[in-house]
């Protein structure tokens, strides 16, 4: 029995839409049957190379059906007690009824095969045959369909079927038969084995999330290792002309989300930012791919490490106390979903609520220069958090009280002073540690541009940075200075 992924199980009340529910033969053959049979049956026709379709309009695949035991009776049994709780009604009344029609399609496969066989289509002649068709808009379906399936019966492999799919569809645009086989085609679209073959096999579960993204976003670009139709595939999907075909991407997207493998790797941090990014490309202007369902799966696999335990372990690889702040806040801007952030903020709220922060996170032997660029990205981070207002103003006050400490216990602008060189190499050596991000704007970065104005005035500066530059390059190195003093704020 192919048994349904749990996403599936989730999903099929959504799935069970009118389209869905068979009450007459006719509903049988609705693409929203054929559907719920490619969730619930998937093993079966994976194991054939078979579509929905193809299963509901063929005598012979309804026979290996049969034939298999138990796997129909399962499948049966698991639909009719989601559709009988989805409508309030009796599942064994359910489940009578739809064996009941089960019974009578097969007969009429049956009896179509022996005395009304498809006829000999091809490809070329698809259009032509579904011209001729004379009976009522149901009877045209159900003719066109057997006798596209009757088509597919010869090719066995995802690739070749789908070749063929593509063929057709180039041959019937415009005519009302594309309408079958972009719905085939769209089913072959929904088979992991199919995507294998088409798109290449992938190294990581992130590989084939990136492809079908850009699939579903129109921003696919060929490579050597897939299929030459998927180019053609991705351009109907681009262009509007295949929403079917649209929407399983989405689909066999969010199936794999729904995987248990890593999506990148099996190591946490990087699994966590992976899933961030993957999040990052799955956004169209305002749409996220696969809308809520998505993110409650991408929310779901960060939780898988950012969880209490998985946290901790990661914050004490950091043996400086610092580094573990400044990750800790880095997860904080790529966690996804409500959950993992309620989960990062008791970590935040325990982290800056301890007492002896300030001594914390100055302590230690290290370079001060790392450590204030450090605090500085963790106050940057925080300004741009989704923490509320008034944490955000009191832990940024936190750090910028820990750089000046630092700065006082490591005398750093007394060091500069102290070294040798005029007034222009202090002022160059303040300016590349501003830029490279090493104080806080705010009281210290004040205290640096104070610092910078008094090397600024001394009467030898100009004279000290131009040396013997003169003409173009003394203009120069003016423009230079000037833009990178502006740049912090001081105007010359």
């Amino acid at each position: 029995m192919a048994s349904p992924i749990r996403d599936d199980l989730e999903a099929a009340p959504e799935a069970l839409l009118e389209g869905a529910y068979c009450a007459k033969l006719e509903d049988f053959y609705s693409p929203g049957s054929r559907d719920l049979i490619g969730r619930f049956l998937t093993n079966f026709t994976e194991s054939l190379v078979i579509t929905p379709t193809e299963l509901v309009f063929s005598a012979k695949y309804q026979k290996r059906l049969s034939d298999t035991g138990r796997i129909m009776m399962n499948a049966v049994d698991k639909i009719a007690t989601l559709q009988a709780k989805t409508r309030g009604e009796s599942a064994a009344q359910r489940l009578r009824d739809l064996n009941a029609l089960i019974s009578a399609g097969m007969k009429k496969a049956w009896d179509d095969d022996k005395d009304k066989p498809p006829p000999a289509v091809t490809p070329e002649s698809f259009s032509a045959y579904c011209a001729g068709l004379k009976g009522s808009p149901a009877e045209n379906n159900y003719a066109a369909n057997r006798a596209l399936t009757e088509i597919l019966f010869s090719h066995k492999v995802w690739k070749d079927k789908i070749a063929v799919l593509v063929k057709m569809f180039a041959l019937t645009k415009g005519k009302d038969e594309n309408r079958h086989v972009e719905q085939v085609l769209s089913e072959c679209l929904k088979s992991d084995p199919a995507l294998d073959q088409m798109l290449g096999l992938c190294e990581t579960l992130e590989e084939r999330c990136n492809d079908l993204a850009d699939l579903w976003k129109g921003e696919w670009k060929q490579r050597d290792t897939a299929h030459p139709v998927v180019e053609t595939i991705a351009a109907m999907i681009s262009d509007g002309s295949a929403p079917n075909c649209k929407a399983s991407v989405e689909y066999s997207l969010l199936r794999t989300l729904a995987s248990k493998m890593p999506l990148r790797s099996a190591e946490p941090e990087i699994e966590i930012f992976a899933l961030f990014d993957l999040f990052k490309r799955m956004w169209i202007g305002t749409t996220l791919i696969g809308g809520g369902k998505a993110l409650i799966s991408l929310e779901r696999r960060q939780a898988r490490h950012l969880n209490k335990e998985g946290v901790t372990d990661l914050l004490r690889e950091r043996k400086v106390v610092a580094d573990r702040y400044a990750f800790l806040m880095q997860l904080s801007t790529v966690a996804v979903g409500q959950g993992n952030r309620a989960m990062l903020k008791t970590f935040i709220e325990h982290y800056f609520g301890d007492k002896d922060f300030i001594p914390r996170v100055v302590a230690g032997q290290e370079p001060p220069v790392p450590k204030l660029q450090t605090l500085t990205g963790i106050h940057r981070t925080i300004k741009a958090s989704w923490l509320p207002d008034g944490d955000k103003v009191a832990f940024a006050a936190q750090v910028e009280a820990a750089q000046t400490q630092l700065l006082k216990n490591s005398r750093l602008f007394e060091q500069i002073d102290k070294k040798g060189g005029g007034p222009a190499q202090k002022v160059l050596t303040l300016l590349d540690l501003s830029r490279k991000g090493t104080f806080i704007d705010g009281g210290n970065m004040d205290a640096v541009r104070q610092i910078l104005n008094g090397y600024l005035r001394d009467g030898g500066f100009l004279t000290d940075y131009l040396g013997t530059a003169s003409g173009e390059e003394r203009d120069r190195k003016m423009l230079l200075l000037t833009k990178t003093l502006a740049s912090i704020g001081i105007m010359v």
